[in-house]
């Protein structure tokens, strides 16, 4: 029986049609966090057309069958920006490090299968993190770049910002379309924590990264692995004083106490290493003597389009200081500052050293960072032979792929910023058995530390022995009532910790005295 060509281009027309309705018209997906990244994530993508679109995810892979998911979740977020719908569901509720697998189901079909794994919530377990900035608009870098980071698969990338030259739509959707290059084979998806840079306009990384807004401004704080880092994300295209600078010194004062570590990653270097960029004295001001009062070992920087690394240094203007920092060593409140770029930017000359500078270079390159309790092993990755470099699994995440190249200046290829509190932090649990028990203010610049102590009771031992932070003994304290009050006028600027002795058994706490 011979078919007619009406009715062929019916069946014709039938099959595209059935064809384009089994496939979602999403592109361009991102993970984002705005609270805790062990048990939340945002899922980000573009809308292209369709409607109604719904996640469905579960710890168990079902492919595109989205039905046999158990979880499903609608968009909490639409925003029309850079030229895309950007479209935002908020996943809570998730089990820490856990596999999630997901699809998105819109009205025209289904999306891909991705997936992702939450943080730790452990400090005990180590974490790998991908860190730089600066992909503006040499493509070629840009993609050798987040191919390593599909290859590294860290637990997040940290993005200093300028991700684009001008901020256009064009530049914007090309980023995003370079990004699916971190995706894995598999479907394994990264989540990324963004900064906002000089060639961002307001709200864009709000918008297309739908990054926590709690603070007032597009600066927030995230913890990984329990309380094993706490990672400060600041933005220095507003006033890095007055409400960030407040926000900064609040969040530090509570939370940076009770991590093992403390690390702050933003955009413009406060002292480049380029000479035709300018010295960031605002910053100077407001970030550097909160840094080292609180102990942030880690500052990654970008803007400049070099490569640096500095010895532990800190803010000073006496003798010996070069543009008010001081290579300090030995001093534990010490931070490292690393950067300056370049993830796909033109490069520069590195011309602009200081006394305090290790190392310089110019080439396109980013951070990896693998961290425990003990110490931060940083390296820095040249990102030009990326298709030669070996693929890692998801067992074995700490060890150098084949052919990764490493940049290996005087000092080596990594850098290790050793711990010297380890052992002296609250653990998650700690944190939560000793909820009754508070010291203040922290940091605390002289007279009175006042130590509530709700556990206290007559009948049992209840004292305190502070210690200095290389643990010779300065004093014991008995505790004789429930508030005790400690006069911290003979100590020294510096770290201190006090090992508590109560009937809920020995804790340890650390403050500052400013």
């Amino acid at each position: 029986m011979k078919t007619s060509k009406k009715s062929l281009f019916l069946l014709i027309l039938l099959f595209i049609t059935t064809i384009g309705s089994l496939i979602a018209n999403t592109d361009k997906y991102r993970l984002t966090w705005r609270t805790d990244p062990s048990t939340t994530m945002v899922i980000g993508w573009n809308q292209i057309s369709g409607n109604s679109p719904v996640v469905y995810y579960g710890i168990e892979d079902f492919g595109t069958n989205y039905n046999s998911y158990p979880n499903n979740k609608t968009v909490d977020r639409t925003v029309s920006r850079k030229g895309m719908d950007n479209n935002f569901a908020r996943l809570t509720g998730l089990q820490p490090d856990t596999a999630y697998y997901f699809v998105i189901k819109d009205s025209e079909g289904v999306s891909d299968r991705f997936w992702f794994k939450t943080a730790p919530n452990d400090p005990n377990t180590r974490l790998s993190i991908v860190a730089g900035g600066d992909s503006r608009n040499n493509r070629t870098p840009r993609q050798n770049a987040n191919k390593l980071v599909s290859k590294l698969r860290p637990h997040a990338v940290l993005f200093g910002g300028d991700m684009t030259d001008d901020s256009t739509n064009s530049q914007w959707q090309n980023w995003f379309n370079d990004w699916q290059l971190t995706i894995g084979s598999d479907g394994r998806m990264i989540p990324v924590v963004a900064a906002r840079g000089n060639h961002e306009d307001s709200n864009n990384v709000r918008d297309l990264f739908d990054i926590p807004t709690d603070a007032g401004g597009e600066y927030y704080a995230l913890s990984f692995g329990g309380n094993l880092i706490r990672t400060y994300t600041l933005n220095t295209e507003v006033t890095p004083g007055g409400t960030q600078g407040n926000w900064l010194q609040n969040d530090l004062t509570a939370n940076a106490a009770n991590h093992f570590w403390a690390v702050a990653q933003y955009h413009r270097a406060t002292r480049p290493h380029q000479s035709g960029k300018s010295e960031q004295n605002d910053q100077y001001e407001a970030w550097s003597k909160p840094f080292y009062d609180h102990a942030v070992q880690l500052v990654m920087e970008s803007d400049s389009h070099v490569v640096k690394r500095t010895w532990p240094i800190k803010p000073s203007t006496g003798n010996g200081s070069d543009e008010g920092f001081i290579r300090a060593d030995t001093d534990p409140n010490s931070a490292i500052y690393v950067g300056e770029g370049c993830w796909g930017a033109p490069t520069r000359s590195a011309n602009d050293s200081k006394d305090w500078t290790k190392a310089s270079g110019s080439f396109n390159q980013f951070k990896w960072l693998w961290i425990d309790k003990e110490k931060i092993e940083l390296r820095t990755i040249k990102v030009d032979n990326a298709d030669e470099v070996g693929l890692l699994n998801d067992t074995n995440l700490f060890t150098l792929p084949s052919n990764i190249d490493l940049w290996n200046p005087n000092g080596g290829t990594v850098v290790n910023i050793e711990n010297p509190h380890t052992g002296n932090v609250l653990s998650t649990e700690d944190v939560n058995v000793t909820s009754n028990f508070s010291i203040y203010p922290n940091p605390i610049i002289s007279g009175l530390l006042t130590i509530n102590n709700t556990n206290y009771s007559e009948t049992e031992n209840n004292s305190a022995v502070i210690r200095d932070i290389l643990g010779k003994v300065i004093e014991k304290i008995d505790f004789t009532s429930k508030i005790t009050k400690y006069n911290t006028d003979h100590l020294r600027s510096g770290v201190y910790f006090m090992n508590v002795t109560t009937e809920k058994g020995n804790k340890s706490y650390r403050f500052i005295k400013g």
